[in-house]
């Protein structure tokens, strides 16, 4: 990865996902790209980081053989290439351990049953969210998360604004969304799940939020979890994502999309 990739960083070192981020992995203070081993120093998780073997190699055919999900679940460690995606990928497996555990075994008792291919619907849905996932973290009360589901846009983040960080907020689990906050753009989309915390959660140390929204999370997802797409949460509306949150950028009904109606039967 060239240095002048580093330097996409260093533009976007602002923006509150990323100061939430280096305060976990200083990713910031890189003068150079990480190695695999330099990488299980900074972003440490429950397996190990390698360089992605090379086709011809016994690590390359056996990953050819299992598959990426199979090979991390046999071998206990997670082929890296050196670019963003795989280093943001490491960064939440440092966060989210026991979710992203979750993650692979769900893939793998998925493919034991029905294989490796076609995927179908129940593994992309899973994939969607290991790369574009957003957690709502939220108190019982918080009348946000339900108006997300209903495309609310207004209510659940103009109206409610003041409740973001307060009785709501958001935390990014997808890593190719981090990849993509490098370069923003309108149209940036998570997919969103909703967990509920108790009072006091958000007066808690950043480290204690995160690896309490990783243990219930872990906990709750299966197979029926993902059984059906997750809702969309427009990335850059979230309040403080954006530079220009203006009436004129919620307004644009081509991010901020109403939810579509069911026909009548």
């Amino acid at each position: 990865m060239p240095l002048d990739s580093l330097s996409q960083l260093y533009s976007q070192r602002h923006h509150p996902v990323f100061t939430s981020l280096f305060g976990v992995v200083p990713f910031n203070e890189l003068s150079s790209w990480p190695s695999a081993d330099e990488l299980n120093e900074l972003a440490p998780g429950p397996f190990r980081y390698i360089c992605d073997p090379a086709p011809d190699s016994d690590a390359g055919m056996l990953l050819d053989k299992l598959g990426y999900e199979g090979f991390i679940h046999q071998t206990q460690s997670i082929p890296t290439r050196r670019n963003w995606h795989d280093a943001f990928n490491a960064a939440i497996w440092h966060q989210f351990p026991s979710t992203k555990q979750r993650l692979n075994q769900l893939h793998i008792a998925y493919i034991a049953r029905h294989g490796a291919l076609p995927r179908g619907k129940v593994r992309d849905h899973i994939t969607h969210f290991d790369e574009c996932g957003i957690i709502i973290a939220h108190t019982p009360s918080c009348p946000v998360p339900q108006q997300l589901l209903q495309h609310q846009w207004q209510a659940a983040l103009i109206d409610n604004q003041q409740q973001w960080g307060n009785q709501v907020q958001a935390f990014v689990f997808g890593h190719a969304n981090l990849e993509m906050l490098l370069n923003p753009h309108i149209g940036l989309t998570g997919k969103w799940v909703g967990v509920e915390v108790p009072d006091g959660f958000f007066v808690q140390r950043p480290s204690l939020q995160v690896a309490l929204l990783d243990a219930l999370l872990a906990r709750r997802v299966d197979e029926a979890y993902f059984a059906n797409k997750l809702p969309p949460i427009p990335f850059l509306g979230i309040p403080g994502w954006w530079q220009e949150q203006d009436a004129n950028f919620y307004a644009n009904t081509e991010y901020f999309r109403p939810k579509k109606q069911r026909p009548k039967r």
